[in-house]
């Protein structure tokens, strides 16, 4: 039975916990297995991502395949990248029926999206577990040269300091994703939606890649200055960079970019973090260390 299930009974809870117990599979919250349950959910983002056209849709966890089977319908590819062995195989073998769908086992953050797609438009969909959410980002971020989007399904928290960057609300993981993409909101997406039931709310939204970045500073200069004044919030933008300038540069680097050296650095604007790393970067007296953003 398990080999021809009609899509909708993949959003049943009863049909997902008896698939699950056959394939020996117990949802890990360490891999944030928490599966889609609300076909509502699923005709919309079916209908969001089939407006993009894309290429080719990578799908991020798949899981059951509730989404990938709505997926396949949309996109002339699906190239469905699992991690954990027994989903994979179960998904190969109820959905394997369609040319348009390939299942690979791997970890998404060892995948070369360049390598693989080279000269062709990619969207990315994927429900990212929390614990790996920010490294799933700054990976997609780091292959943009050939995605074109991405859909994901994140903590509502997680999504919403991302939108409010820069800003008071807002946190340093966020500006780098706001460096290089759009973001847009696109609907909220309550508890009983996934099984099992989660302990947060959970968001829908969109990164729609930039031709450019916002800022023109040297990258890991640029961001060294944002993670300096984000991982001091509490602490005047004048105060705060004393971890990465001499003393003595600070009033000269803070007069220049017109930068009131009493502000709170998450009240800058992008332009504002941009000038002010330019100025910084030449005296900059730690070892800048990456473009990384915890």
């Amino acid at each position: 039975m398990w080999s021809a299930l009609a899509p909708d009974l993949l959003t049943d809870q009863s049909v997902v916990r008896s698939l699950l117990k056959k394939i020996g599979v117990s949802p890990a919250k360490r891999l944030g297995q928490n599966f889609l349950v609300d076909g509502h959910v699923v005709s919309m983002i079916r209908e969001h991502v089939s407006s993009k056209n894309p290429d080719v849709i990578v799908e991020i966890g798949p899981g059951l395949g509730a989404l990938t089977q709505a997926l396949v319908e949309v996109a002339p590819s699906v190239l469905a990248v699992e991690i954990d062995r027994r989903l994979a195989k179960s998904l190969e073998t109820r959905l394997g029926n369609h040319a348009n769908l390939e299942v690979r086992t791997c970890d998404i953050l060892q995948f070369d999206f360049q390598k693989e797609f080279e000269g062709r438009s990619v969207l990315v969909f994927g429900s990212l577990p929390y614990r790996i959410t920010a490294p799933i980002l700054k990976h997609l971020i780091r292959h943009r040269r050939v995605i074109t989007d991405a859909c994901l399904i994140t903590q509502r928290e997680v999504a919403e300091k991302i939108a409010h960057s820069p800003g008071k609300h807002g946190s340093a993981l966020g500006v780098f994703v706001h460096s290089y993409a759009d973001v847009a909101a696109l609907r909220r997406i309550g508890k009983t939606s996934f099984f099992p039931v989660p302990e947060v709310e959970s968001e829908y939204w969109e990164l729609s890649f930039l031709a450019a970045p916002r800022f023109a500073t040297e990258e890991r200069a640029f961001f060294t200055v944002v993670r300096t004044l984000y991982g001091n919030r509490r602490k005047m933008v004048r105060r705060a960079l004393q971890d990465i300038l001499p003393v003595d540069r600070i009033h000269d680097v803070l007069a220049s970019a017109q930068v009131d050296g009493t502000a709170r650095g998450e009240t800058l604007s992008f332009s504002e973090l941009d000038c002010l790393a330019q100025l910084c970067q030449p005296h900059l007296i730690v070892n800048v260390a990456g473009s990384e953003i915890d």
